[in-house]
Parts: structure tokens; C-alpha cells; sequence
């Protein structure tokens, strides 16, 4: 069977134990990055046209047909990728995308999702605006409760946007943009002057979340959980990682409802008061994946033996810290 993924983000720890366990899987994958750090252990890579070159899901397909693909795992470009998925099953390719073309842009942007689950009590207080005044309301909302507030894009990724509205003074964030802080009234009049040149934003104000992260990694049947693990950030190096967790109750449920597939993650982070808040579902694979593998959780397996029919649940008590290692290798 010749399975193609096309990365969305760095695949290498996940083929090479693909490899390594699954010998008989075909595998190849696609990068646009002609050194892409995943070429090294695929055993087939083929480099993917420029950004905005080419109609990318019309590339794939018509790729996909040349190459005498069986399936497809769509990482990149998902939402249109799922927009054509009777057009891949008509030309026999079985297409594996975390969901349907609706629940993707659902679950991309944060504000429609937040109105989702409005009445999920894990759900970090949330205001959505799209105007300067409403932003300095929500912010006003927030701090009448005793709570910090914070601020980022309804669409992004990687935390891009992210800013905590706590600095002291204007300059603070200039002196440490890491950190990522800035006052509320800095952040306001640079929406005040994007709306006077006619720009249009759509944000999401929320309560600061000082505490842990976790991510609950999950492989899913249509649905159906088969691996899940937390993987909780003890620190910068330190994380640990548990099937046996109350997280993975309320993941499996929103699987379970948004009838995700694959390798997703849900991500929730602690409250000031110690409670776990859900911030997001991404629709792709996380760092936990590899993670999973080092400790003993078949995810990259169970994950390919999704896309081949042969998987099985994987229920095992696994309590485990590990330490980030990078690991330097040498390229082909």
C-alpha cells in the first residue's frame, strides 16, 4: 500500500518510527523545502511546488493519481484538501483528513469555536471583537472579574499574535518582546489606528491562563479514541506523559462530537484557581507524538495502521516523565 503524507509541519521522528515498525507500508512524503529534515528518513520525497504557484489541491490530486497513491494523509492545506474529497475517492484514493471541510473551518477559528462551546465549563472565559471599543470593554469585562487578560488572533497557529495585557509601562514590551507583554492601552490605539486606515481585525480577548499546558494527543478512528496520552509541560525540558488522566474523558468527547481523524491534539492550560481550561483542537500532529513513542505509546504506528485498516486500541497505564533531547544526526 503507498501512503503519501504532505507535511504540514517537521514529520521526521514520526516516519522514522513509521519505517522502522511498518516496513511494508510504501511510504512518501511531500515538503516544499527541498531539505526538509524529514527527506533523510522517507523512503520516497518528493519536493512540493512553491507557495501560490500552482492550485495546491488540484496538485495533489492529479500527484496523487501519477504516482499510483492508495491514500492519502493530508497534513497541509486540510480544509481544502476535505473540500475535494469525492473527487479523490472517485479516483480511488482514500483520502485520511481530520474531518470534514465545515468542521476544519469550525475548529480554525477560535472565536466560532469558543461560541460552540459556550456552555462547555472548560471553556476559558472568551470575548470575541473586531472593533477597538469592544476590546477595551472586554478588558474592562475581564478585569472587574480579578482576572489578567490577554489577547490573540480567531485564526493563527504556533501562538502567533499572542499578547498577555499586563506590562507596566509602554516600553516594557519593546525591552522584552519574548515575553510577550504589553499594555492594554498600547494594544488599543494600534487597533484605533488600523481601524482608521481601514484595516479589519478579529480577535479574541480571554482570560490569562497562568498555570500548566497540556495537550492531549489523541489517534482517532473517525471518531473512535484509540490512543490518547497528556502530555504535560512540567517546564522548559521536563514533560509528562499519562493515559490515565481526567483530560482524556473531555478530549474524547469533542472527538467524538467533531468526528476527528488521525493524529490531533486538544490543548488546555490551567486557571489561576488550578482548573484545566480548553484553549484549541488543532487538526494535525503535535510534538507529543514522538513524545507517546518514546515512553512506550504506539501513536506513529497506531496512526499509519489507521490509514491501512489494521489498528488497534492501545490501553495500557503509562506515567512517565521525559526530558527533551535533541539529538543530533547526520544527514544523508
Amino acid at each position: 500500500m503507498k501512503v503519501w503524507f504532505n507535511q504540514s509541519f517537521s514529520l521526521r521522528n514520526i516516519v522514522a518510527r513509521i519505517v522502522s515498525e511498518r516496513p511494508d507500508v510504501q511510504l512518501a512524503v511531500s515538503a516544499i523545502d527541498p531539505d526538509s529534515p524529514v527527506c533523510d528518513v522517507a523512503p520516497e520525497f518528493w519536493q512540493e511546488p512553491a507557495r501560490g504557484t500552482v492550485d495546491y489541491p488540484e496538485w495533489l490530486l492529479a500527484t496523487a493519481i501519477e504516482r499510483r497513491v492508495d491514500a492519502l494523509v493530508a497534513q497541509r492545506g486540510r480544509m481544502d484538501v476535505a473540500a475535494m474529497a469525492d473527487r479523490f475517492s472517485a479516483a480511488g484514493i482514500a483520502l485520511h483528513v481530520a474531518a470534514d471541510a465545515v468542521t476544519l473551518r469550525l475548529l480554525d477559528d477560535k472565536a466560532a469555536f469558543s461560541v460552540a462551546l459556550r456552555d462547555d465549563a472548560t471553556l476559558c472565559p472568551t470575548i470575541p471583537v473586531t472593533t477597538a471599543v469592544a476590546f477595551e470593554a472586554a478588558v474592562d469585562t475581564l478585569a472587574r472579574n480579578g482576572a489578567v487578560a490577554c489577547v490573540k488572533p480567531s485564526t493563527g497557529i504556533y501562538g502567533a499574535g499572542y499578547w498577555t495585557l499586563d506590562a507596566i509601562g509602554a516600553l516594557q514590551h519593546l525591552a522584552d518582546p519574548d515575553a510577550r507583554r504589553i499594555t492594554p492601552e498600547v494594544y488599543a490605539a494600534a487597533l484605533r489606528e488600523g481601524e482608521a486606515r481601514g484595516e479589519s481585525f478579529s480577535l479574541l480577548v480571554m482570560e490569562h491562563l497562568p498555570g500548566l499546558e497540556a495537550s492531549v494527543d489523541v489517534v482517532a478512528d473517525r471518531g473512535d479514541v484509540l490512543v490518547a496520552a497528556v502530555r504535560t509541560k512540567l517546564d522548559a525540558n521536563r514533560q509528562r506523559i499519562e493515559t490515565r488522566h481526567p483530560l482524556i474523558a473531555h478530549a474524547a468527547g469533542l472527538v467524538g462530537r467533531y468526528a476527528l481523524h488521525g493524529a490531533v491534539n486538544v490543548q488546555y492550560r490551567q486557571d489561576r484557581g488550578g482548573a484545566w481550561r480548553i484553549l484549541e483542537i488543532n487538526t494535525r500532529a503535535a510534538g507529543g507524538a514522538s513524545y507517546c513513542d518514546a515512553v512506550g505509546i504506539p501513536f506513529s504506528t497506531t496512526w499509519i495502521d489507521v490509514v491501512t485498516g489494521t489498528a488497534r486500541r492501545f490501553d495500557a497505564d503509562v506515567d512517565a516523565e521525559i526530558v527533551a533531547v535533541v539529538r543530533a544526526e547526520q544527514r544523508r
